[in-house]
């Protein structure tokens, strides 16, 4: 038995959609890094968001490869590139703001509980912790200036 070496317009088709849906999960694998972006938020320019870049693509070009390997029979098509451009385009368009708005409002609501419970419990703890050492650091920093061993003279400079 030989395997064929071209594909019917069915399986094309059926390939192509396949190839969109490839793209749309892609799309939640970016989510998962944008995710990462909301809960910690990098420096603009910073290194971690270009590894994580690099790392995505190359997630997505591998993705293709095995895709292209088992189902495409190890060929290279243009419309597997768009199908999946046009899933994962799709996917952030649609669902994937709207999966990104909703992960930003529950961090936001938890960075506030946070900073309310930091306020009420350890804040209090942390203001009277810096007057102590602020009156600290004066009794001893001030005790040391005054010594007459401290004074310079226009002698002994």
């Amino acid at each position: 038995m030989q395997l064929e070496t071209f594909f019917s317009v069915s399986q094309h088709t059926s390939l192509f959609l396949l190839s969109v849906v490839l793209g749309a999960a892609l799309g939640v694998v970016y989510d998962c890094f944008r995710v990462l972006r909301i809960v910690f938020p990098p420096a603009a320019k910073s290194g971690a968001v270009i590894a994580e870049d690099i790392i995505f693509w190359l997630i997505y070009g591998f993705c293709i490869f095995l895709y292209s390997s088992v189902l495409a029979r190890g060929q290279i098509r243009f419309f597997i590139f768009l199908g999946s451009i046009i899933g994962f385009t799709l996917y952030i368009l649609t669902l994937g703001n709207l999966v990104t708005g909703v992960i930003r409002r529950v961090v936001t609501a938890f960075y506030r509980i946070l900073r309310k419970v930091y306020s009420l419990t350890i804040g209090p703890v942390v203001k009277k912790l810096r007057i102590i050492c602020q009156k600290v650091f004066r009794f001893f920093v001030g005790s040391h200036e005054n010594t007459p061993n401290n004074k310079r003279s226009s002698k002994n400079p």
